[in-house]
């Protein structure tokens, strides 16, 4: 009788110690497990707290043209042409400084001589229209109490040229002859191109609304005319608003 008791008392004491040790180890998983989870989310809400995203629309004027390389130009050849871009912005800041971002839209480029060729026409002028969407990233500094904001920024992106037209001035009195570019599969020119994009600019701070102005660069990879080194350029001076969203 006494043995049972005491073969009884020694199982009840071992189902305790096996029910505390899995209780143990169930706490001890459980407890890192919601430090983990609570850190977490702890992490994203101070990312949130210190992102922004904001979104704009910009445009203005483009003087564009193509580096041919080492060719020779006529004297007093003028090779660029004046064109327009339109485009929307969104950017999403990580830090007080520092944002990233795309920036897609409309650009206006070309040259003032059939690209790549030897022999220039000088009244001949190609406008070629292209659709793009860099990958912008941008350091910002604010000033006067954040009333003023200076900004610079440097990406990388792809171009499809969609569209474009020659434009042809007689040496006579006679008219400006347009005439669209047929954007064939066997055409002379590149449909896609890529390359780096710069800017720099200043803002006015209204509220969560900024309006800006900037000068935007251009350098193209590739060449716009397929057989020969004909590289787009461009410089633009952009008037844009913009607007904090959270």
């Amino acid at each position: 009788m006494q043995q049972a008791a005491t073969s009884l008392r020694h199982r009840g004491i071992s189902f305790f110690l096996m029910q505390y040790t899995h209780f143990t180890i169930t706490s001890n998983t459980n407890m890192k497990s919601l430090k983990i989870l609570l850190l977490t989310v702890l992490s994203f809400s101070f990312i949130q707290t210190q992102a922004q995203i904001r979104i704009g629309l910009k445009g203005g004027v483009t003087r564009a043209w193509q580096d041919y390389g080492p060719v020779a130009l006529p004297d007093n050849a003028e090779t660029h042409v004046m064109g327009m871009n339109v485009t929307a912005t969104a950017y999403y800041s990580l830090g007080k400084h520092i944002s990233i971002g795309i920036e897609p839209g409309f650009a206006e480029r070309g040259a003032a001589c059939i690209p790549g060729f030897i022999i220039f026409e000088g009244d001949t002028k190609f406008f070629l229209d292209y659709v793009q969407a860099p990958v912008m990233a941008m350091g910002r500094l604010s000033l006067l109490n954040e009333r003023i904001e200076v900004f610079g920024k440097l990406g990388y992106g792809a171009s499809f040229l969609v569209g474009g037209q020659r434009e042809d001035t007689p040496n006579n009195d006679e008219p400006i002859i347009r005439n669209k570019i047929e954007l064939r599969e066997n055409s002379i020119l590149n449909r896609w191109d890529h390359g780096a994009y710069g800017g720099l600019g200043v803002g006015l701070n209204l509220g969560k609304t900024q309006i800006f102005v900037e000068g935007d660069v251009y350098a193209g990879f590739r060449d716009a005319e397929r057989a020969n080194f004909s590289q787009n350029r461009s410089i633009s001076v952009n008037f844009g608003v913009s607007r904090e969203l959270f």
